[in-house]
């Protein structure tokens, strides 16, 4: 009897701590006193609809700006930020989009904001609003509910984020995956706002949407395996790189490398191209 309970507890956190959570799923913990909902969209297109009891949350508020490039915001800061949302310790917080650019970047660079900062329960809601809505209609409003402050208590985990010196340190000994479109890894092509031209050298190119279907639901565990550990020989037990130009692309890779994948020791390079891909004294190489 034991052994049952303990499984079916442990089945309960499983679905609980998903990282990708569908329409359906959600529906059904709409009532659940821990949810926290955030819709990452613009403030006018919040206003115009959202799933009922959510919260418009602004992902920036989360970065600051150094230089050329964003960096994460301090432990303080980023709890602040969270309690304002409503969130507290025991929340298990559902971020959404629109499907609008770059909002299920702005999803996983929240969520990696949130768990490297000690939330436990964060999943990303599969296809956004727009798989919602399909089904559950009824459950899109405009109107806003009130937020009841939270008592989260930040924790930073300092084995996530790393700087520019910790990746010169480790080209060749760990392996490096790039998430911006391939043109922009050989060279082909220039990312917006990086100088120089190229990827940093061992790196390898994987596109963080070629893991989307093209209504943005996320491909089965399988097919991201194939990806990852087939494709680009990465280990879930050793420690990996991700980087892009800005700290966006890259938090997707690392969301699913260590939410969905379970990968132990993925770490991302924050101000990636946008701070090394603007320097004199950082290796670049082009092609492939």
């Amino acid at each position: 009897m034991k052994v049952v309970i303990l499984f079916l507890l442990s089945s309960i956190y499983l679905f609980a701590s998903s990282s990708f959570i569908s329409a359906t799923e959600l529906h059904s913990k709409l009532q659940d006193k821990n949810l926290v909902l955030l819709d990452i969209t613009d403030a006018k297109t919040y206003a115009k609809g959202h799933i009922v009891n959510a919260v418009n949350a602004n992902v920036f508020d989360f970065r600051k700006q150094v230089g050329k490039y964003q960096l994460m915001r301090s432990t303080q800061e980023v709890q602040e930020i969270a309690r304002s949302l409503g969130i507290n310790n025991d929340s298990y917080v559902v971020i959404y989009g629109h499907g609008k650019a770059k909002e299920l970047l702005k999803s996983s660079y929240l969520a990696l904001s949130l768990i490297v900062n000690g939330l436990k329960e964060v999943s990303i809601l599969d296809g956004g609003i727009g798989e919602f809505s399909f089904e559950y209609h009824d459950l899109i409003t405009s109107k806003t509910s009130p937020v009841s402050k939270g008592n989260f208590v930040a924790k930073r985990n300092p084995n996530v984020l790393v700087d520019l010196n910790y990746v010169k340190e480790n080209i060749g000994k760990v392996p490096l995956i790039e998430s911006r479109p391939y043109r922009y890894f050989t060279g082909e092509d220039q990312s917006k706002g990086v100088r120089r031209l190229g990827h940093i050298p061992t790196a390898q190119s994987s596109f963080w949407k070629d893991k989307f279907l093209s209504d943005e639901t996320v491909f089965s565990d399988e097919e991201l395996k194939d990806i990852f550990i087939k494709k680009h020989h990465l280990n879930p037990n050793k420690e990996v790189i991700v980087y892009c130009t800005g700290g966006l692309e890259a938090s997707m890779n690392w969301y699913i490398l260590s939410q969905t994948l379970g990968f132990k020791n993925a770490k991302l390079y924050d101000a990636s191209m946008r701070e090394w891909g603007n320097r004199d004294d950082t290796p670049m190489v082009k092609g492939k």
